[in-house]
């Protein structure tokens, strides 16, 4: 999506071209929906009223987390909205591919997009046309060539995201997994809302009927979706996602399901005539059923209270007065009665037009500065939203050209959890996303703050009356100037250097396995007390790294505190990718206070170390050190076989492209 916008940015500009990616999954689901469908040979009127049927999917505004509607799309998961429409087209290219052995090439391309697109449609299209080839090993005569061009899509797409997927399953061990189980019971309650209702009763009606009645095979593979789904989401703790993101393929199967069944009772009417009029009803129905579902939620609330308590005479009599009074005329006017419109308004209108814009801007233009600056840290809250969003200040590398700690994409990042678990200790108000893995602390700015000196944070942005006020108590933060609520301190303790020397001897710290070195280092950074002695991960002692570090424990606490003694001047310019020192201090261990990446590569310096909680140390062999990003090996092998895939499809393409050339001059003659 995010390449798709640079693209698209020559022609429109960067802002106008976000914003068609971004609803670009909405309007292409009710259109590859129907194209699947069509690729499956499902005849009319089923891809049509499949495609109309999409639209209630999309208006169903209870959840705006889950993925797939307007609001999720709208809450940030146009990615997973565009790979979800994607999914449906190649889910209907993929059967009738497997079944007449065609356009492997163009299925391959399909799968790929999903993959680059996002990884959750990935996994459950995936598993579903798996699950399908394994039901037709039990009975198909073409196994061999069902196979083979399963393989062939398969393999053909995997290299193609080669260059993406290798290095993330090599380096997966320095993201942080979001393994959230969601809770039972605002799934059941949001699963099947009333908007999807209608939908449910056909899908069971038409599964039903085709059981008393028929087997079609292709909705035994359509049944197959809910299955795959339902599998990934009592799996999703394993995979290390959120369970939840599972759940909108569920939905969405129900309601194409649901459209076959209306189908099934249209072909029941034999003395309906003319089917494109009932089509067309059959949309504006849906039309009307969107715009007023809230409105019936609300009015028929109390009646249904009412009827759970027995009171019927109470609810039938509540019921029709609210049918006479209110429903009914404002159902005549049909208009839209959810939070959908007033959202895309305030999302699209930008920044610029939101309340405190100008008290924004003028934050972003008092903190300006470039990457070598100090990191500047902001207190989480939902005041925020006053400014467009309640993640505003994540847009601080944009917006004033400085580093902070929170991003947008929290997995992506080793550091995650120590990021977390400052923010609980120095605001109101915490998010703690990876609570059941990584807990956080209650507000502490006393061991806030040495946190805070650890990542070189030097302003903080304040916004809770319980966070300024400890703030102006403590001498070592300083008030610098307020913006309405918001006011800015400096932490006028903190060194203002990403790369230190040490006050105390690093411990090579062996740990075993080695994957749990960051459980390890979280326990050490919980504790404030320790700190001050970085921990030097290693899987075993050698000899090299003996002869390098004084001290090697294997547990917490037989941790030593031994001073360094070293005053070293230190001159440090820091680039995107790039890190450069100079040092007097030869031969002493240096703490670079960026997260370790296998990436980094260092010239001046034999080996770069993971140190606690999550940086990297060098041992300085010369005055000039630079660390720079370079590929792994991973890295490397992915692109090789990227591009063997790339020239294969071209090979293809121009086997083709001649062949009809071939042909042609053939006709001709």
């Amino acid at each position: 999506p995010f390449l798709l916008m640079v693209l698209l940015s020559y022609f429109t500009g960067l802002e106008i071209a976000f914003k068609i990616v971004t609803i670009l999954g909405t309007f292409l689901l009710p259109i590859f929906t129907y194209l699947g469908m069509r690729a499956m040979k499902f005849k009319f009127p089923i891809p049509i009223i499949a495609a109309v049927s999409t639209l209630s999917f999309l208006f169903m505004e209870n959840n705006s987390m889950w993925g797939g509607n307007i609001p999720s799309t709208l809450a940030g998961e146009f990615s997973y909205s565009l790979s979800l429409s994607l999914g449906i087209l190649f889910l209907g290219t993929m059967y009738q591919g497997m079944k007449e052995k065609k356009f492997p090439v163009i299925n391959a391309l399909l799968l790929a997009l999903i993959a680059l697109t996002h990884v959750y449609v990935l996994l459950f299209v995936t598993l579903t046309y798996s699950l399908h080839l394994v039901m037709r090993l039990f009975n198909n005569k073409n196994l061999k060539a069902e196979l083979k061009y399963y393989f062939e899509v398969s393999i053909l797409a995997f290299l193609l995201v080669a260059f993406w997927l290798i290095p993330l399953l090599g380096k997966l061990s320095y993201t942080t997994a979001y393994n959230i189980m969601w809770g039972w019971e605002d799934f059941e309650k949001n699963f099947v809302p009333l908007i999807l209702m209608p939908y449910l009763l056909l899908s069971v009606y038409a599964t039903v009927y085709l059981l008393f009645n028929f087997s079609d095979d292709r909705i035994n593979y359509i049944l197959l979706w809910i299955l795959s789904a339902a599998i990934l989401f009592l799996l999703a703790p394993l995979l290390g996602v959120v369970n939840i993101r599972f759940a909108p393929f569920m939905q969405l199967t129900l309601v194409i399901l649901g459209a076959y069944g209306m189908n099934l009772i249209l072909e029941k009417m034999d003395w309906l005539k003319g089917k494109e009029l009932i089509i067309f009803l059959i949309f504006l129905v849906t039309i009307v059923w969107i715009n007023n579902v809230k409105l019936l939620e609300e009015d028929f609330k109390k009646p249904y209270e009412m009827l759970k308590k027995l009171e019927i005479g109470k609810a039938s009599y509540l019921l029709l007065k609210n049918l006479k009074e209110h429903t009914i005329p404002e159902i005549l006017k049909n208009k839209y009665h959810g939070f959908i419109p007033s959202w895309i308004e305030w999302n699209y209108r930008g920044f610029e037009k939101k309340p405190r814009y100008l008290e924004f801007k003028a934050i972003n233009d008092f903190l300006r500065g470039n990457f070598s600056d100090p990191r500047v840290v902001y207190e989480h809250s939902d005041y925020y939203n006053v400014y467009g969003t309640t993640r505003a200040f994540e847009s601080l590398p944009l917006f004033a050209g400085r580093a902070t700690l929170e991003g947008l994409y929290m997995q992506s990042s080793v550091s995650a959890p120590f990021v977390f678990y400052i923010q609980s200790e120095i605001g109101e108000q915490r998010s703690c996303p990876f609570w059941n893995e990584w807990p956080c602390a209650t507000f502490n700015l006393e061991a806030g703050k040495e946190h805070l000196k650890l990542f070189n944070v030097r302003e903080f942005i304040a916004r809770s009356n319980k966070a300024k006020k400890a703030l102006d108590r403590d001498p070592e933060f300083k008030l610098l100037k307020r913006f309405g609520e918001v006011s800015i301190y400096r932490l006028v303790t903190n060194e203002n250097k990403y790369v230190i020397v040490p006050r105390y001897e690093p411990v090579l710290f062996k740990v075993t396995p080695f994957r749990n070195w960051r459980k390890i280092s979280y326990e050490w950074f919980k504790n404030v007390s320790m700190i001050s002695i970085p921990l030097v991960f290693v899987p075993e002692f050698n000899e090299e790294d003996a002869r390098l570090f004084k001290l090697k424990a294997t547990k917490l606490e037989d941790l030593k505190a031994i001073e360094l003694n070293k005053s070293c001047s230190i001159e440090e310019d820091i680039d995107f990718q790039e890190i450069k020192f100079r040092t007097n201090c030869t031969g002493v261990p240096h703490i670079i206070r960026f997260s370790y990446y296998p990436n980094w590569k260092v010239e001046g310096a034999k080996n770069i170390y993971l140190v606690s909680p999550s940086f990297m140390l060098v041992i300085p062999e010369q005055e000039e050190v630079r660390l720079y990003m370079a590929p792994t090996i991973y890295d490397t092998l992915g692109l090789i076989l990227t591009l063997l895939a790339a020239f294969y499809i071209a090979l293809i393409l121009g086997i083709r492209i001649s062949e009809i050339q071939s042909l042609s001059k053939f006709l001709k003659r």
